[in-house]
């Protein structure tokens, strides 16, 4: 079966971890693979699938409305290239329902295809921002794969997807994007670490959900105990100030304590911070799905994640990960307290994690699920 997956972000957002990895699975089941992204993309290295850069100036500081026909334009030639290369699905990943996801949906409905779309920011109508456009298109498609039960659960709730509409499949680990692992101690050093700093990581997107501002608070209290600790907060900021933090350091004393990199991390230097952590913090207050959890555990970092839904069906506290309790600062900084005295827990942390993420997150099993749902919309199979 040929399919077509369509993903504009590729490199420019890191996505290209994960259109890899899904492309590759699938062709393991049989499937040839057309992926349509970013020029920002490299094929480099790939020979198993077609990569072709049709989204170009799509991103940057463009106005938005150039950028706007620009992506009209990659979206019509991806879909008139997969017309005339025979591919029967059509594969969109949909981060946020605005008028452009109607219209590929549209569009590829025009040309024929059958289409199947992963949503993977579910919050963009759970919380009833565009809502209705959510409901327009993915009530319009063949089929909708959610990552994890909590998003499903949305997806019926809040689009009124029926269950035969929705599936489950889940998110891959980041295994086969890591290469050569730098060594630890040269690691750090490129951080202004040292050896023997116990190094906190909280790494992404910086937006207000995500709870940067619950650890900060907690990290008084777990310096009197642990003063050699670091806190390394690496990411750029989304729709958020990060002067709010800059407060928080600054009021808590916390200045020596705080290393900020708040940049787009290239995925050059992406190892570089996993393999320096000691542990990855996710005090995150809502979450459906966690790249940064899936990447943690592929480097075998261990984690300490709240106790939310779209955490708790990962990690399991004191099997895989750590769990906090949500939003709770107390609770927060007893459980680093503890975790942080007993190297041995973390060590037996960071290997039971990775294990998950290799039996239970492989993109050869993703791509066999994902295949099956192909050959259901098209052969009734």
């Amino acid at each position: 079966m040929k399919v077509g997956i369509i993903e504009p972000v590729g490199a420019h957002g890191g996505m290209n971890y994960y259109d890899f990895g899904l492309a590759n699975g699938l062709v393991k089941s049989n499937c040839q693979v057309i992926l349509y992204t970013s020029e920002e993309t490299s094929s480099e290295g790939v020979s198993a699938f077609e990569i072709k850069k049709t989204f170009k100036g799509v991103w940057g500081k463009a106005p938005k409305v150039l950028r706007a026909v620009r992506f009209v334009y990659g979206l019509y030639d991806s879909l008139k290239d997969a017309k005339v290369n025979d591919v029967a699905v059509i594969h969109f990943h949909f981060f946020h329902y605005t008028v452009l996801e109607v219209l590929s949906v549209k569009l590829a409905k025009k040309f024929g295809f059958k289409v199947v779309v992963t949503a993977h920011d579910v919050e963009s109508f759970a919380v009833k921002r565009g809502g209705s456009r959510a409901k327009k298109i993915l009530q319009s498609v063949d089929k909708v794969i959610a990552h994890n039960e909590v998003s499903k659960c949305e997806l019926v709730a809040e689009v009124l997807l029926s269950e035969d509409s929705t599936c489950i499949i889940p998110h891959g680990h980041y295994l086969d994007s890591i290469g050569i692992l730098p060594d630890k101690t040269l690691a750090r050093e490129k951080l202004g670490l040292s050896v023997d700093d116990k190094v906190l990581l909280f790494f992404g997107q910086i937006k207000k959900v995500k709870g940067l501002d619950i650890l900060l608070k907690s990290l008084p209290r777990v310096i009197k105990i642990h003063p050699d600790l670091k806190l390394v907060i690496a990411g750029k900021v989304w729709k958020d100030d990060f002067s709010i933090y800059k407060k928080l350091i600054s009021d808590n004393k916390l200045e020596n304590y705080v290393i900020s990199h708040i940049r787009y991390i290239s995925d050059s230097d992406v190892a570089n911070y996993y393999l320096s952590a000691d542990l990855v913090v996710l005090p995150y207050r809502k979450i459906y799905q966690s790249g940064v959890l899936l990447m943690a555990m592929s480097y075998g970092v261990p984690v300490l994640a709240s106790d939310i839904l779209g955490m708790t069906e990962i990690v399991q506290d004191g099997n895989n990960g750590f769990l906090f309790v949500s939003e709770d600062v107390n609770n927060m900084s007893m459980r680093l307290k503890k975790i942080l005295m007993n190297p041995k827990d973390l060590t037996k942390m960071g290997v039971a994690g990775h294990k998950t993420v290799v039996t239970e997150h492989d993109w050869s099993q993703i791509g066999s699920m994902t295949c099956k749902v192909y050959e259901t919309i098209c052969y009734g199979k």
